[in-house]
């Protein structure tokens, strides 16, 4: 169990560019005691992999970083898709102390923890875990169209991660996600054209440390997508 604390992480730097940037990083917090101890209970657990915990606070805080390309606001509402071991989620609550978050997630074990976790933190009713699919939640009305960014770390290929994002997002919303560092292949796996079918515009890459793609729904998500359970995976769209 973690302790029944509230914490608040520093803000880090969100610059802005009109294309592609590289910078050195976020530097993660001195002593988030709290949000660690979450950490390590989710490593225990067996929902985060083995290794330092600072790592994983700084790949989280790049997601907020990287929106901060495309704008200087942080957003009102945001959801985490397959939230996991709750990054990075968690630590972009703290972050954002006046985001509505919602924790979305299909495993009952993490759920369960994300839930505890939240009531832990002391995060309140302004973050909420739900665990369903993202297949089924994103044909929900009051879900769908209702979020000004969707972050997504490891959540599946690009392609299963757009369709399964994209419903959520309203007009001008943004999708941030993290991926290998493979400029070379950047316009392949996230191509254009493929995009569009879900009303999302160009991906562009931004690296600080570690490399996120963003893309801006341009236009409503058509209501065929996401498709039924498991078949995003089984017939990729690009």
């Amino acid at each position: 169990m973690v302790r029944a604390v509230r914490t608040t992480l520093p803000p880090t730097a969100s610059p802005r560019s009109s294309g592609p940037v590289t910078t050195s990083g976020p530097v993660p917090p001195s002593e988030p005691a709290e949000l660690l101890d979450t950490l390590a209970a989710a490593r225990r657990a067996g929902f985060l992999g083995p290794g330092a915990l600072e790592p994983h606070i700084r790949h989280a805080l790049g997601f907020a970083d990287a929106l901060g390309v495309l704008t200087e606001a942080a957003p009102a509402k945001a959801l985490d898709l397959g939230s996991g071991g709750g990054l990075p989620g968690l630590v972009l609550a703290a972050r954002w102390p006046e985001v509505e978050l919602l924790l979305l997630e299909a495993g009952e074990r993490r759920a369960a923890f994300l839930v505890d976790a939240v009531a832990s933190l002391g995060f309140g009713d302004r973050v909420r875990v739900l665990r369903e699919r993202a297949e089924v939640a994103g044909h929900r009305a009051g879900l769908r169209g209702g979020f000004d960014v969707v972050v997504a770390r490891s959540f599946g290929a690009p392609a299963v991660t757009a369709e399964c994002a994209a419903p959520f997002l309203r007009v001008g919303g943004a999708l941030v996600t993290s991926g290998p560092p493979d400029v070379a292949r950047h316009a392949e796996r996230w191509p254009a054209e493929g995009l569009s079918r879900l009303g999302l515009g160009r991906a562009r890459q931004w690296t600080a440390g570690f490399t996120y793609e963003l893309a801006v729904q341009l236009e409503r998500c058509p209501e065929r997508f996401p498709r039924r359970i498991g078949v995003p995976a089984k017939r990729l769209l690009f």
